[in-house]
């Protein structure tokens, strides 16, 4: 059984959009579930979930371009 890992530091992360939507992650392209996939990975350790980061993502409501998000203690912030 794997042990919860809790760091210290945050997590940054560079998301690429296309029409409202994650495409890319620190420049990978991946599909939709791969998208989850990865953010739920990296997120575990500073307690954040993908729904967290997505929520984030809409509520910017920006369409295309890049997002760079710092995750870090259950929180997910714009930089």
């Amino acid at each position: 059984m794997q042990k919860s890992i809790h760091v210290d530091c945050p997590t940054y992360l560079e998301l690429g959009l296309k029409n409202g939507e994650v495409y890319t992650i620190n420049g990978k392209e991946l599909n939709r579930d791969g998208v989850k996939h990865v953010i739920d990975y990296l997120g575990q350790e500073v307690n954040v979930k993908a729904d967290d980061v997505l929520s984030k993502i809409h509520s910017l409501k920006q369409a295309d371009g890049a997002v760079t998000l710092k995750l870090y203690d259950g929180m997910v912030s714009a930089v």
